[in-house]
């Protein structure tokens, strides 16, 4: 079986909650850190062959409310980068294939032959 090309959707999807759910990670290791501002990336980030993104450079929130609506941008934004980074990744995927013919792919199954029985 080759795989000639995949969906761009699903997949901007899948990285776009991926990279949703794990902004706040990021964020606390950011904010645990000396820098002296956060980073947060709006754009393609294929890291670290290829990135094309916007840097907001936000300082460190001082306030409870502040770095609630901190977190919430981060998450909007990171999954934002997600969506953007899948969708290129796809169409990059898809032009490859397309040229070389498709993907070789194998799939492993674990089926069981079900024996009727005699009676």
């Amino acid at each position: 079986m080759r795989i000639m090309s995949l969906r761009v959707r699903p997949v901007a999807r899948v990285f776009a909650i991926l990279y949703g759910v794990f902004s706040p990670l990021l964020l606390i290791l950011a904010a645990l850190s000396k820098a002296d501002y956060l980073r947060i990336p709006l754009g393609v980030i294929a890291a670290p062959l290829f990135y094309v993104n916007v840097n907001f450079d936000i300082q460190h929130p001082t306030h409870i409310l502040s770095a609630g609506m901190l977190v919430l941008f981060a998450v909007a934004s990171y999954a934002a980068t997600g969506w953007l980074t899948g969708a290129a990744l796809v169409l990059c995927f898809n032009f490859i294939a397309r040229r070389t013919g498709g993907i070789e792919a194998f799939v492993l199954t674990n089926e069981t032959t079900h024996v009727k029985p005699v009676v």
